[in-house]
């Protein structure tokens, strides 16, 4: 019994992803197609109903339910009231879990936001609010990833849209004409109308990609973006870019290059090429083609988006309880304002 206590005690001391982490260890997955997800929540942020969510005392008391079932809790610490699911990325929305479980299935299928607001009987303008929401929450899976093995790498590029900033806007100045159709890039080449995306894949299928400036590929950009993302005991393989040589030379990793269309076999038998890398171009591609113009304050949420269904080993079930578990265990509350206030540029130009 005394096993037993310490057991429950270093549980008790785990932070919200690592008790989630936890749970779906002993539990295999997590049936986020329940109605009442309530237990879940309880289980793995509040431990048990012992630990508040706001400031983590363990001077938590159970505090009535609220009109529709939903059982509240009260910290003597930090007299804050809270329910399970407060301070994430589905608290103030007074919706069922079981919706949001539902929009996350919509996702894992790439619905349209006019489909994912049908399936979900929510309006569409708060499908586009909840899905970079979900995103947002998602962010920090994409930062914890590291490449290793052979990786191949190269940047993509894609039309800069303005798409969702108002010409009428006091914060916003559109600092060109508008193109009537979307994609009539005046200027040839790689002009500041396109946007470079360097992107990264290994051999397991893991990605990674981030907008980072306008133009043309800097060295400057490779590193900020590859840095804790590329293993150095990892293998490099790129085209002919100078920008990769300078990258590999600071970072101290081994860098192979090639033609794009050409493999390699180096002296040991082991056979290289970027053939990897062209293929997810061309599946993110497909991917952001597929809603008819994303803007690029949001492309990076959409490179996210891509990166977890669609390159990857997993299941569709294993997919969803993924992202449930990781939107559930941020401490982050996104209000609507924020994400129409984000600048028409992510990056620094």
């Amino acid at each position: 019994m005394s096993e037993l206590k310490e057991v429950f005690a270093a549980y008790k001391k785990l932070s919200f992803t690592d008790r989630i982490v936890f749970y779906t260890t002993l539990s295999n997955t997590v049936n986020v197609h329940e109605d009442n997800l309530q237990d879940f929540l309880i289980e793995t942020r509040i431990a048990d109903g012992n630990t508040c969510i706001y400031c983590e005392g363990s001077h938590v008391v159970k505090n009535g339910k609220r009109k529709d079932g939903i059982q509240r809790f009260l910290c003597r610490d930090c007299k804050k009231s809270f329910i399970p699911s407060s301070c994430s990325v589905t608290s103030g929305t007074r919706k069922n879990l079981s919706v949001w479980a539902q929009y996350l299935k919509c996702m894992s299928d790439k619905k349209t936001l006019k489909e994912t607001a049908e399936e979900c009987s929510i309006s569409v303008t708060t499908a586009f609010y909840w899905r970079h929401k979900i995103l947002d929450a998602l962010q920090e899976v994409t930062d914890r990833v590291c490449l290793d093995g052979t990786v191949e790498a190269d940047e993509t590029f894609f039309n800069v849209s303005y798409k969702g900033n108002h010409k009428n806007s006091r914060q916003f100045i559109m600092p060109r004409k508008a193109h009537k159709r979307g994609n009539d890039i005046h200027s040839k080449g790689l002009s500041s109308e396109k946007v470079c995306v360097p992107c990264s894949v290994d051999v397991e299928g893991i990605a990674f990609a981030k907008p980072v400036k306008l133009g043309k590929v800097s060295t400057e950009c490779l590193i900020d973006v590859f840095s804790g993302i590329v293993s150095p005991s990892a293998v490099l393989c790129t085209d002919n870019e100078k920008a990769y040589r300078l990258l590999a030379r600071n970072k101290a990793i081994r860098l192979i290059q090639t033609d794009t269309n050409k493999r390699i076999t180096i002296v040991n038998g082991t056979t290289y090429g970027i053939q990897r890398i062209n293929s997810y171009h061309s599946s993110l591609k497909s991917f952001i083609d597929r809603f008819h113009g994303v803007s690029t304050k949001h492309l990076e949420h959409y490179i996210i988006w891509n990166n977890l269904i669609t390159n990857t080993k997993r299941s569709k079930t294993e997919n969803i309880s993924l992202m449930f578990v990781q939107i559930m265990s941020r401490r982050l509350t996104v209000h609507n304002n924020d994400i129409s206030a984000r600048p028409p540029l992510s990056f620094v130009t």
